[in-house]
């Protein structure tokens, strides 16, 4: 199903919408969400900030027995999280993401979690980057640190968003993340996930998810789960032009048969999506994916927490 035409977006709308969306995803990021975002990825290591002197109730593991000598009172030595994360972002941009019927795009949604996961990545110190695909890699933004870098990173998703077009290859937007991710990398992929070639998106998600840490993250629009009421439809594949249908909406079967296949294609996915060994985030056009994002972190950093 395709969603209406959208009018092509100026320079100066695009600059302003990254502003709002950089802006807002520096606040939204903040606090809980934050803190949940550092638990849920966790450096890899550990690295020495201060000695303090000896509290009751410290680890006595820690002692610092140079200090503790050289003083002749009992010192613990102090550690910081050592943040080395990095974060690389696969957003699909093919023309089935230009579908959206509740204000925001199904490309649009998925900028703005990235956005807010890059925010978060930010304050903790973490690495980010992001590729482009749709039916191959259309654009890439290495990955790097700081502010600067997390608005260039922003920036690109905004108009990567700002025109999704062409055919789904998810498998080769998968390769081509692979192929770029020399170390374990935090990945979080953004798409739709309507590929017809099954088989080849499962056979390469999971080679990503044996080497890192994959987050899929399909992107539902509220018509992908149910026909509005609006009597008869037409219909057309957004990425493959000039083939339409016509479905009467009013009708009780044919609304009964639309949802129940769209339950099946939803759980046949999950199943897919984890069976490689990736978790999965469900993210909706019609809800901020704050909400979303800021449960999973939590949820997961609750699952890595020492018991």
């Amino acid at each position: 199903m395709d969603s209406p035409a959208r009018a092509v977006v100026s320079a100066a709308d695009l600059a302003r919408a990254v502003r709002l969306l950089a802006v807002r995803s520096r606040w939204e990021a903040t606090g809980l969400f934050a803190g949940n975002y550092a638990s849920a990825f966790r450096g890899s290591g550990l690295e020495f900030e201060e000695s303090r002197p000896y509290a009751p109730g410290d680890d006595v593991s820690a002692l610092d027995w140079s200090a503790t000598a050289r003083t002749g009172e009992l010192y613990v030595k102090r550690f910081r999280e050592e943040r080395n994360q990095t974060l690389l972002f696969a957003l699909d941009i093919s023309g089935s993401m230009r579908f959206g019927t509740t204000g925001s795009s199904k490309a649009e949604t998925a900028a703005q979690a990235l956005a807010l996961v890059v925010a978060a990545a930010g304050r903790a110190g973490d690495r980010s980057g992001a590729i482009a695909f749709g039916d191959g890699l259309r654009a890439e933004v290495p990955t790097g640190r700081g502010s600067s870098h997390g608005l260039r990173v922003i920036r690109a998703a905004v108009e990567w968003a700002s025109c999704p077009e062409g055919l789904t290859r998810l498998a080769a937007g998968l390769r081509s993340i692979r192929t770029r991710a020399r170390r374990r990398s935090v990945i979080f992929a953004l798409s739709d996930f309507r590929d017809p070639d099954r088989a080849a998106v499962r056979a390469e998600l999971a080679e990503l998810a044996r080497r890192h840490d994959l987050i899929a993250a399909p992107i539902l629009d509220p018509v992908d789960e149910e026909l509005p009421r609006v009597g008869a439809l037409r219909i057309s594949d957004p990425e493959r032009r000039g083939v339409t249908h016509v479905l009467h909406t009013g009708r009780p079967r044919t609304r009964r048969r639309y949802r129940a296949a769209a339950m099946a294609w939803r759980a046949q996915l999950e199943r897919d999506l984890r069976l490689a060994g990736a978790e999965v985030l469900w993210l909706r056009t019609d809800r901020s994916p704050l909400f979303a994002l800021g449960r999973f972190f939590a949820e997961r950093a609750a699952r890595r927490a020492p018991a």
